[in-house]
Order: C-alpha cells, then sequence, then structure tokens
C-alpha cells in the first residue's frame, strides 16, 4: 500500500517534470521511507493514548528508532507486515509497562536483568545488517559504536530516573528488551538461511 502510493507520487512528479526520471527510485524510497516513518509515529502516539501513555509514547519512539538505526535487527519483508509487527512489539511494551505499575511487582533486580539482557545482546551482535541496506566495515564498526554506547547510555539514565519516575524507567527498559527480542530474532532467521543454503 504505502509503496504503491509512493510510486504514484513519484511517478506524477516526474510526468511534471518536477523530478528526473533517472531520480524515480530515490525519490520513491525517500517518500517510503518518509510514510513509513510518519505512520509509525501515529501508531506510537495511538496506541500511547489508548494506554494513556501519551507523553512517554513520544519518549518511546524516539528511542527506538534512534537506538533501532544503529543495532539493525528484524525487518518483515513488507511495509505491511513491517508496521503490523512495530504495532504488536509496541503494544506489548506499553501493556507491560502498565500490568508492572498496576501489580506492583516490578523491582530493581528486574530492571537492572532486562538492561543487563539488552545491552548484551547489542554488544554481542550489533549491528545487524539489513539485506536492503548492506553496511561496509568502516559503517558497521561506526554504527556498532553508536549503538552500544546509547544503549550504555540509555540504561545508566534508566537507572537514575528509576526512584523519581518508576514508569518511564520500566518503559526503557522494556523497549531495550524488545529491541535486543527483534535483533535475536534476526540473528535466528540468518542462521535458519545459513543452514537452509547449506543442505
Amino acid at each position: 500500500m504505502i509503496s504503491k502510493i509512493c510510486k504514484k507520487i513519484s511517478l506524477f512528479l516526474c510526468r511534471k517534470n518536477i523530478i528526473e526520471y533517472e531520480d524515480f527510485e530515490i525519490y520513491k524510497y525517500g517518500f517510503e521511507t518518509i510514510c513509513s516513518t510518519l505512520l509509525g509515529f501515529i501508531i506510537t502516539i495511538f496506541i500511547g493514548i489508548i494506554f494513556r501513555m501519551f507523553l512517554l509514547s513520544i519518549v518511546y519512539y524516539v528511542m527506538f528508532v534512534a537506538i533501532r538505526q544503529f543495532t539493525g535487527g528484524y525487518h518483515a519483508r513488507s511495509y505491511f507486515r513491517c508496521n503490523l509487527t512495530f504495532s504488536i512489539v509496541t503494544a506489548i511494551v506499553f501493556s507491560f509497562t502498565r500490568l508492572a505499575i498496576y501489580t506492583n511487582t516490578y523491582t530493581m533486580v528486574n530492571h537492572i536483568m532486562f538492561l543487563v539482557l539488552s545491552f548484551m545482546t547489542v554488544w554481542y551482535y550489533a549491528p545487524v545488517e539489513n539485506e536492503n541496506k548492506p553496511l561496509d566495515q568502516e559503517q558497521k564498526k561506526r554504527n556498532r559504536r553508536i549503538g552500544i554506547s546509547m544503549t550504555g547510555i540509555v540504561s545508566i539514565l534508566s537507572c537514575v530516573v528509576y526512584p523519581f519516575s518508576l514508569k518511564t524507567s520500566i518503559m526503557t527498559a522494556l523497549t531495550q528488551t524488545a529491541i535486543a527480542i527483534l535483533i535475536i530474532i534476526s540473528q535466528g532467521e540468518k542462521a535458519d538461511e545459513g543452514n537452509a543454503e547449506k543442505q
């Protein structure tokens, strides 16, 4: 759906001589990225309103997108599946945050465990390459360095905020855990593909 709309927009701009035909694919990809980003933001805000965490939904979106940009992770094969996966992950993070607050069962031990596991996953696997957007060695080193740094900084800030805003602290820890799980899923898929090629 997004791909078709962006294709039509790009073709329209080509016909009007606003962009060159040889730049068609570049603009189409650019429009797809903008539309997908905007849709992801709308989905996050909508779910945030449902769970009565509007301001936290903005924090979640910025954090999720910023860290994932450098760590990589699971990528669906279509925009529909991508947005569906993102919606499910977001709803799970928000519902678990709300559940932890409601049941009053979340402890600092849980918090540190989530942060350590997510940090170790990023340290061990990041960055995960997207087949549609390969990275050279320099980009891999840069993304790895930034991904690890961002995960570490957010983990420290999450612990600092813990006594003052438990909900924010839980949300950041669960967001990093979700990113780590998506990285592990991606690695699992690559391992399965490698085994299939050997057979």
